[in-house]
């Protein structure tokens, strides 16, 4: 079995679960453990919500030519505009 380490610093566990899963879910994602969605799906975030985290926390966007392709499906299929998106 492999494992992750996550870092959580001392301050943020003073300002509650919301910063910490913040964190995890950053972390996640930066690594490429977790997928844009999986992460911001994990803090129950809109997409501009997560982009903007991420923006906050000077975490770049990895965005490559899968994630174009399902961007490019949900618009197609509406789902841009639902509740998956927003």
């Amino acid at each position: 079995m492999q494992a992750i380490n996550i870092q959580i610093p001392i301050e943020l566990i003073e300002q509650g679960e919301r910063a910490i899963l913040e964190q995890v879910a950053m972390q996640l994602y930066e690594n490429k453990i977790f997928t844009f969605s999986q992460a911001r799906r994990l803090l129950n975030y809109s997409v501009w919500e997560f982009q903007k985290l991420l923006g906050e926390n000077h975490i770049v966007r990895q965005y490559d030519q899968d994630d174009l392709a399902e961007d490019i499906e949900a618009v197609k299929s509406g789902l841009w505009d639902s509740e998956n998106y927003l």
